[in-house]
């Protein structure tokens, strides 16, 4: 019987504890899979058996359940229960990270780029590593304050894109334009401030928003938009509440 194993971690961490009782320079290293078996191992089984605990730890904190959903859900343009599960998600998110950190803001609009949704969420129980899987990446919550021309040419993009993932707006797709767009049910206003809470990517231009570059106030949360999901299930998940999602016309394509 033969077991692969990837090395790569634990013979760094190797050579760190080793460095601490001898002093020398590494000159070069080579990265690979060694492939063994159980007759020649070439790792000292003491060595297997501190980090072994430290991998049991990982596993089953990733397949711990934090929620159950009634619905499976996946993502789709215009709108989908993914897109607005998680964009009303982050608004709300965003409304609690605010309010904790005295920010002295609430936030208007949300937004998740179509992309970084990188799987669905399944029907039933909902795992640590789910949202792993979701979300891979380590973004963290921001809040931009816009102006109103601004937060209508941000709502072109989302509209040029044939919708996305967003909270607190609704608007009619028109030739690419958000047309007769509000938010919080009221028309957009030139002379308003608009706070978006979003994640850093698109923040600093990802995905080709540069509009969002013009800001007129930044604040980074330092909170990670996947512990935010995170937070907010297990919250449900304490209070009985099962995860639900539905189609409300955010988006209407003319």
């Amino acid at each position: 019987m033969r077991q692969s194993f990837s090395y790569t971690l634990l013979i760094t961490w190797v050579l760190i504890a080793v460095s601490c009782k001898n002093h020398f320079v590494q000159k070069s290293y080579e990265i690979q899979n060694i492939s063994v078996t159980e007759e020649q191992n070439v790792l000292d089984s003491s060595i297997v058996r501190l980090y072994l605990p430290y991998k049991n730890i990982l596993e089953k904190d990733m397949n711990r359940v934090i929620s159950f959903s009634e619905v499976e859900m996946t993502k789709g343009k215009p709108e989908s229960f993914l897109t607005n599960f998680l964009g009303d998600l982050l608004l709300n998110e965003g409304g609690n990270v605010a309010k904790a950190q005295e920010m002295g803001i609430v936030p208007d609009l949300s937004f998740f780029n179509y992309g970084g949704i990188r799987t669905s969420l399944p029907e039933g129980e909902i795992t640590v590593g789910k949202i792993f899987e979701l979300m891979p990446f380590e973004n963290e919550m921001v809040f931009l304050e816009l102006d109103g021309k601004q937060t209508q040419e941000f709502l072109d993009y989302v509209a040029a894109k044939g919708g996305d993932s967003l909270g607190g707006a609704r608007f009619k797709i028109s030739e690419g334009k958000a047309k007769d767009a509000t938010i919080g049910g009221k028309p957009i206003s030139e002379q308003e401030k608009y706070w978006l809470v979003t994640n850093d990517y698109v923040a600093n231009g990802g995905d080709g928003l540069d509009v969002l570059k013009g800001r007129k106030q930044f604040i980074n949360s330092k909170f990670k938009i996947r512990d935010a999901i995170i937070s907010s299930l297990e919250e449900k998940q304490k209070n009985n509440e099962k995860l639900t999602a539905k189609i409300d016309g955010r988006f209407i394509v003319e």
